[in-house]
């Protein structure tokens, strides 16, 4: 039974984005993790934006503004794709993990809360 305090799609595709990301800082992560990491981002990203469409979410730009800010950052880093040392590849692996925790527990909670008030689910 769904819990009345989180949406178990939304949690699951959440914690598959924040391990794609932490295999991007291992010494065999190659450009195969990044273009995964791309793909999975956009079909999860698309799914909320869905539900914010249907549901007419008030804060839908803003919400799709940081999608976009987000696909536009690894759609660069999936298009640059030279030799990532450790270093770089620890210090991207941090600043993904750092954005995307932000986001899911700042306005991804709000889109959470409005979905679950909704009676879509």
């Amino acid at each position: 039974m769904q819990k009345t305090s989180d949406l178990i799609w939304q949690d699951t595709q959440h914690q598959v984005l924040f391990e794609l990301i932490e295999q991007l800082a291992s010494d065999k992560a190659g450009y195969a993790i990044i273009d995964r990491l791309v793909e999975y981002t956009e079909n999860h990203f698309s799914l909320e934006e869905v539900y914010m469409e249907k549901l007419n979410f008030p804060g839908k730009n803003a919400h799709i503004e940081a999608h976009n800010k987000f696909r536009s950052e690894l759609n660069e880093l999936a298009a640059n794709q030279h030799e990532y040392n450790q270093e770089l590849r620890q210090f991207l692996s941090i600043f993904l993990t750092e954005w995307l925790r932000r986001h899911v527990f700042g306005i991804d909670k709000e889109l959470e809360a409005f979905i679950l008030s909704s009676n879509v689910k």
